[in-house]
């Protein structure tokens, strides 16, 4: 009797952690619905991250998810919309069912030899280890200054097309052309532009995404590829100003998709046929949106995008070690 009893108990424990078990593995491996009968192409996937402010405590996750995706799709390009640097410790966090109440402390020059310092340093090489296919500069980036983002597995990566000063800092956008789908895909970016980099007593000059020379920049870009995808650090109005300004003669945006970061926001949408997707704060949510490219019409067909809420994944291992290897170097690194 006492043994059925304690099995009665446990059941419902058990049923939890099936279904549990059950609701992830199908977050995992099933990225995207299948595509319709009469589709003839590949599904192009762009999964995006922003506003991490070095915080590592969903990055394990993020990378099972880049992970999964591409252990059932073979296009799959990861982007970073900025602040990967410079955390605050103000921040009431936006969760998968909160809000976040932003209260930020003044940014100030970070001596080297600070704990600052050093947790910049550790956030900077779990940047480079996740290798991101592109990053876009955001205003806290420019906090260590240029030294910091001309790292080997950083400065290759970096995007911004509204970029002056230093020129050889970034590229105004990163081609991949795909063999087997066919296509070009631009990943386009835009730098943000708020003064901090004054602050750290730089010389960056940054220029707002609704000048001539940015704009004519951008698209020149949008011009080369079969699909793009716009990458940026700006305020909503800015990222507005980019559906309204950046446009074909039938008044269509000339990309894709523009994730973007800065406002700490978390939503996946349409906005003038294009994607517009923010994916939150500190690493608590990715955007996982999918381009279906139609191989016999050279044309996207379909657009879809959601958020992924990056709590309900299954650690990588091997992340996990990074980071504990990193929090016990750098103390300082939360």
């Amino acid at each position: 009797m006492i043994k059925i009893r304690s099995v009665i108990k446990v059941f419902p424990l058990i049923i939890w952690a099936v279904l549990l078990f059950a609701c992830s593995q199908k977050h995992n491996t099933e990225p995207d619905p299948p595509p319709p009968a009469a589709f003839q192409g590949v599904r192009v996937y762009i999964i995006s991250m922003g506003d991490l402010h070095e915080y590592s405590g969903k990055l394990a996750q993020y990378r099972t998810l880049v992970k999964n995706i591409r252990d059932t799709a073979t296009h799959v390009y990861t982007v970073l919309a900025g602040d990967f640097f410079m955390v605050h410790r103000r921040y009431d966090v936006k969760r998968c069912d909160g809000q976040t109440d932003m209260k930020v402390a003044p940014d100030l020059k970070v001596p080297k030899d600070s704990n600052q310092h050093k947790a910049g340093l550790a956030m900077a090489r779990l940047t480079e280890f996740l290798e991101f296919d592109a990053i876009v500069p955001g205003n806290h980036d420019w906090t260590y200054g240029i030294a910091m983002l001309n790292r080997p597995g950083l400065k290759p990566k970096l995007v911004g097309c509204n970029i002056a000063e230093p020129s050889h800092l970034a590229k105004n956008y990163l081609p991949f052309y795909s063999e087997s789908g066919h296509y070009t895909l631009n990943l386009i970016g835009v730098a943000g532009n708020d003064d901090i980099h004054a602050q750290a007593g730089e010389t960056v000059t940054v220029y707002s995404i609704t000048t001539s020379t940015s704009l004519n920049k951008i698209r020149s870009a949008t011009g080369t590829g079969n699909m793009n995808v716009l990458i940026t650090h700006l305020p909503d109005q800015d990222d507005a100003a980019a559906f309204s300004k950046i446009c074909n003669t039938r008044g269509e945006p000339l990309f894709d998709v523009l994730c973007g970061g800065h406002t700490h926001a978390s939503y996946a949408k349409m906005k003038s046929g294009a994607v517009y997707i923010k994916a939150g704060l500190y690493g608590t949510f990715a955007g996982l949106t999918c381009l279906w490219w139609d191989t016999v019409r050279h044309e996207v067909v379909k657009k879809t995008t959601r958020m992924v809420c990056l709590g309900e994944l299954i650690p990588d291992q091997e992340t996990m070690i990074l980071i504990d290897s990193l929090h016990s170097v750098y103390p300082h690194y939360p």
